[in-house]
């Protein structure tokens, strides 16, 4: 048996700039949420959620308290792009 190991991606996170040619949908965190159905929600991918964690600088859900503003970049390509660079 094994193990595989990834390295820790290098992800910067996207300028002013270029956060103002986003749309950015604004979530009220709340019981049952979770990025993953935020994912699925506006991605149609439910394993695009760190892109949201990752956005709103909050890996975690442990994170987030109910009341939280969550932030989803739309579209998934343009952000995908600036976190490449």
């Amino acid at each position: 048996n094994f193990v595989q190991q990834f390295d820790t991606a290098n992800l910067r996170y996207p300028t002013p700039e270029e956060i103002q040619s986003l749309t950015v949908v604004k979530e009220v965190w709340k019981i049952g949420d979770r990025y993953w159905k935020y994912a699925a929600k506006y991605y149609d991918n439910p394993q695009m959620w760190w892109v949201i964690g990752w956005f709103n600088k909050k890996p975690a859900e442990s994170d987030l308290k109910i009341g939280d503003k969550v932030l989803i970049p739309m579209p998934l390509e343009k952000i995908l792009e600036y976190y490449s660079y």
